[in-house]
């Protein structure tokens, strides 16, 4: 028991429980190639490209001495590399699903700091000011299917699912956290 409860308190009086490294930070898809070199941050050229380094290498591989990257004009092109990071980036993306790591990398800070950003907004626009910080809020979504394509800007009312439809979210505030 005695060797519990010095476990739990050693928890609360540390931040971190393992090391962490610093997260580079500016916006740019050229983080894609630092993130590239450290196994450790792998994970964040995964969210961003879709694929693994090595999956990268081997694509730019393949397609690096086709002649549509190549001009002969006064203007360049942008290297392979970056039109081929570019290009997954783009196709990694979908409707409303960016994440927050893609709000903070654009915006040139830390997930946590957007993530409180959004705390903010939530408190400000939502009209349940600070009762939910600490708890627990849910939120979930649901295509609802519409019967035929809509009139007005009907193409941005399909879903993955290749049909119409709305995108609903539900949020539930627990009266009793």
């Amino acid at each position: 028991l005695n060797m519990d409860i010095n476990c739990l308190l050693a928890i609360q009086q540390a931040r971190y429980l393992q090391s962490r490294t610093p997260v580079l930070k500016s916006g740019n898809l050229h983080l894609a190639w630092e993130w590239a070199q450290s196994p450790a941050d792998h994970h964040r050229f995964v969210n961003m490209l879709r694929v693994s380094p090595e999956v990268f290498q081997v694509i730019l591989g393949l397609i690096e001495d086709h002649p549509v990257f190549h001009n002969e004009s006064n203007q360049a092109q942008e290297s392979v590399e970056v039109q081929l990071g570019v290009t997954l980036y783009r196709m990694g993306r979908y409707g409303n699903g960016a994440s927050l790591e893609d709000i903070a990398r654009t915006a040139g800070c830390s997930e946590v700091e957007e993530k409180e950003r959004e705390k903010c907004w939530m408190d400000d626009h939502l009209g349940f000011s600070g009762t939910w910080r600490e708890g627990w809020v849910m939120y979930d979504g649901t295509i609802v299917v519409l019967y035929a394509k809509p009139a007005l800007n009907g193409d941005a009312y399909f879903t993955r699912k290749s049909n119409y439809g709305l995108n609903v979210q539900i949020g539930n505030l627990p009266s009793n956290l």
